[in-house]
Parts: C-alpha cells; sequence; structure tokens
C-alpha cells in the first residue's frame, strides 16, 4: 500500500527530489542561523557578528545533514569534503552579509528605516551598531534583509553543495 507521500516522491525526478531533501536540511539549518542571528542582536552584537555566528552554525547543521542524507550517495573522504564545503559556504556567508547589506542600502535610501542615513552610514550600522540603539536598524528590518539574502543563498549552496563538494565521482 503506497501512501500519496511516497506516489508524489516516485513522480519527482531524482534532482528534485535531492532538491527538496537540501531546502528539509536548509530549513533546519536556517532555523538555527535564524535564531542565532535573533538571540545575539538581542544580546546587543553587532548584525554583521550575528550574521556569521548564525551563518556558520547553520552550515555545520547543513553539512552533517546534507553529507548524511542529501548527498549520501556520493559520500567521499570528508577531510575532503570538510574543508571544500565551508570554502564554499564562505562565499556563501559573502554572498548573505552583501545582500542583507544591499538590501538594508536600498531600503534606507527608500525610507523604509527610521531614518534616512547615507549607503556608508549604512553599512557602518550592519557592520558595528547593536539593535534598537538609536538611529540603527529594527530587528524586523533586518530580518527581511536576512530573508532576502537566504533566498539567493540557498540556491548558491545547492549549486556549490552538488556540483563541487558532494559531486559524483567520475566515472
Amino acid at each position: 500500500m503506497t501512501t500519496d507521500a511516497t506516489r508524489l516522491r516516485a513522480s519527482l525526478s531524482p534532482g528534485a527530489q535531492q532538491f527538496l531533501k537540501f531546502c528539509v536540511v536548509g530549513g533546519s539549518s536556517f532555523v538555527i542561523d535564524f535564531g542565532l542571528f535573533n538571540v545575539l542582536l538581542k544580546l546587543g552584537q553587532s548584525p554583521i557578528l550575528a550574521l556569521t555566528i548564525g551563518f556558520l552554525c547553520g552550515v555545520t547543521n547543513g553539512y552533517y545533514w546534507n553529507s548524511r542524507w542529501t548527498f549520501k550517495d556520493r559520500k567521499g573522504d570528508a577531510k575532503r569534503q570538510i574543508p571544500i564545503f565551508f570554502a564554499t559556504n564562505v562565499v556563501g556567508l559573502l554572498l548573505n552579509v552583501g545582500i542583507t547589506t544591499l538590501v538594508l542600502v536600498i531600503g534606507a535610501r527608500s525610507g523604509w528605516t527610521s531614518s534616512h542615513v547615507s549607503t556608508m552610514e549604512t553599512m557602518k550600522l550592519v557592520l558595528f551598531k547593536s539593535v534598537g540603539t538609536g538611529n540603527g536598524f529594527t530587528l524586523l528590518q533586518l530580518d527581511a534583509a536576512k530573508i532576502c539574502a537566504t533566498i539567493v543563498v540557498t540556491i548558491w549552496n545547492f549549486g556549490a553543495s552538488k556540483f563541487i563538494t558532494f559531486r559524483a565521482p567520475a566515472a
């Protein structure tokens, strides 16, 4: 007796199944990343530090589950995969910080923040200012910018995991 989930899974291509698994793992990594990001901001840390710590913890979770579930058929040498995984995710971190900052710059220039600040001042706020200290960003604004970045970085991370870190062995 097959369930609806089994039939749905059987109807998807292997690539689509793999992407769905990646998204499940990514969802758990996002909860870790986003949760730590918000806790650290509420503890007064700068957005850049909160972004970095949350992202690195989420990436660690992602490596663990992607290597054991999403790409388990491509299990390779962890001594080779771990540095490659973290290197490709450093690119993801840079994209994350860059896109988050870009969204905040555009937001500040468009007037959706509490103050109209220059691009340079926005970047200083992202790097050094804690949340709720006057002319900085609200937690909601930072969360919205981070979610925008996460969407783009998910696509990068899937491609990097599939084609670089966990690539199929050469025939």
